[in-house]
C-alpha cells in the first residue's frame, strides 16, 4: 500500500483508492510517499509506516501507476541490499509484500516525517546517482540516521531489522 504519491503519477480515477479511516492494514507493508523538487529535480520519498525505512527515487520517474509499481518492487530489495540487509531478510519482507495498491489517506504525522527527511536531504544529497531512478546509496545513508517517531528516536534500518527478526 503506497499513499500520498498520487500527484506525481498520471492515474485513472479507478486506479487510486480511497482508504476508509478504519481500514486494517499491516503497517509493515504500508508506505507513505511525497514528491518535491530537490536540486531542481523531482524527488520521491516512500517511507514505511511502522519503521520509517525509506526509498528514494529521482531521475526518469515513471508517470503511470503500473510502471511505478514495478519500479517499487525492484527498489525495495535493491535498497535493502545496498543498505545492509542479507538475502534471507530481504526475501522475508518481499514474501509478505503482495499487490501494490495506491491510495489516499491523510496522516499528518507521516507528512511531517517526510517533510523533515526532505529538509535533511537538502544538506546530505551528495550521493545522487544521476543515471539511476532508485537512489539506494542516498536511502541507505538516510536509513542509518536518527529519526523521531512519536516520542522516541529511532534508526529506520535498525527498526526494520527488528521487525524482520521477529
Amino acid at each position: 500500500m503506497f499513499q500520498g504519491i498520487s500527484r506525481c503519477l498520471k492515474y485513472q480515477e479507478n486506479e487510486l483508492q480511497k482508504m476508509p479511516v478504519d481500514a486494517q492494514i499491516n503497517e509493515l507493508y504500508a508506505w507513505h510517499g511525497h514528491i518535491t523538487k530537490l536540486n531542481g529535480k523531482n524527488t520521491i520519498i516512500l517511507m514505511n509506516d511502522r519503521t520509517m525505512y525509506s526509498l528514494v527515487f529521482r531521475n526518469r520517474l515513471p508517470r503511470n501507476v503500473d510502471k511505478f509499481a514495478e519500479l517499487i518492487k525492484e527498489a525495495i530489495p535493491y535498497t535493502m541490499e545496498v543498505g545492509g540487509f542479507n538475502n534471507l531478510e530481504i526475501d522475508k519482507y518481499m514474501s509478505g509484500l503482495g499487490k501494490i495498491i495506491f491510495a489516499e489517506k491523510a496522516d499528518r504525522q507521516m507528512t511531517g516525517n517526510l517533510t523533515r527527511m526532505f529538509l535533511d536531504m537538502e544538506y546530505t544529497c551528495d550521493r545522487w546517482q544521476e543515471n539511476e531512478s532508485v537512489q539506494a546509496e542516498q536511502a541507505a545513508f538516510e536509513n542509518n540516521g536518527i529519526r523521531r517517531q512519536g516520542k522516541e528516536y529511532v534508526k529506520p534500518f535498525e527498526r526494520m531489522l527488528d521487525e524482520l527478526d521477529n
